[in-house]
């Protein structure tokens, strides 16, 4: 409720409240001047005073009518925009379920994104001990090639003639 509501809603609280505290004295005026104005209808004084006290009660009547018709149509007013917000909250629950199954579905791509980063990071480290290994296999194979095929040092021969 925002302040311009809560503000009216104390005014008629004021309102009713002031009615209240007035009708009962009115009333009794209004009793006992009718019982004096029927039995004695010659004498003005009463007349007037029974005039007043009716008059009186009618709009009192009449502030209560009207305060009770201002509240309902402030009701009538606050239950359509309870209706336009409860219309609003509802599309906000949808958005927030889709976002939230897109937040879901982001935070899966990113942990299958971090698997393969470090599947590829061992496929790739792999392959690198791999070819060292090659590498240094084709040395040492190379090294033996060459001992094996050198050709050999030639046989001191002897002399003899």
């Amino acid at each position: 409720m925002d302040n311009k509501t809560i503000g009216q809603a104390k005014q008629f609280e004021e309102k009713i409240d002031t009615i209240k505290t007035q009708f009962f004295s009115a009333l009794d005026d209004f009793k006992k001047y009718y019982v004096y104005y029927n039995k004695n209808p010659e004498v003005d004084e009463f007349q007037n005073y029974y005039l007043n006290s009716k008059s009186q009660l009618q709009n009192m009547s009449r502030d209560l009518f009207l305060a009770t018709n201002s509240i309902d149509k402030n009701i009538e007013q606050l239950d359509t925009q309870m209706a336009g917000v409860s219309v609003k909250l509802e599309d906000e629950k949808k958005l927030n379920g889709e976002l939230m199954k897109i937040l879901s579905n982001l935070e899966n791509t990113q942990n299958g994104s971090e698997i393969l980063i470090d599947n590829s990071k061992y496929s790739y480290n792999t392959q690198y001990y791999n070819n060292w290994e090659i590498f240094v296999g084709i040395l040492i194979v190379s090294g033996l090639l060459v001992k094996l095929f050198k050709p050999s040092s030639p046989i001191p021969s002897t002399n003899i003639h």
